[in-house]
């Protein structure tokens, strides 16, 4: 037996969806879903990293560790 979903507005509304109608939900939002390419993504986060807090930027720390992975995996890759 299927059970149907629900959907929760950005209102908080909650709408009762059949199963068939969630898949077609599921399959409008897919379709609509882009994904930046690394590059453009890496650039926006470089943009605003420490912007906004004026201290310490969380943003430039996980920058620089998850180099500092790369770097770890390519030694140990070659």
């Amino acid at each position: 037996m299927l059970n149907s979903a629900r959907l929760i507005t950005p209102e908080g509304k909650m709408i009762e969806l059949s199963p068939e109608m969630y898949r077609k939900v599921q399959r409008l939002l897919d379709s609509k879903r882009t994904v930046l390419p690394l590059k453009n993504r890496l650039s926006a986060i470089r943009a605003t990293h420490g912007k906004y807090a004026g201290k310490t930027s969380l943003t430039k720390s996980l920058l620089e560790e998850k180099q500092a992975e790369k770097n770890r995996d390519a030694r140990t890759s070659n």
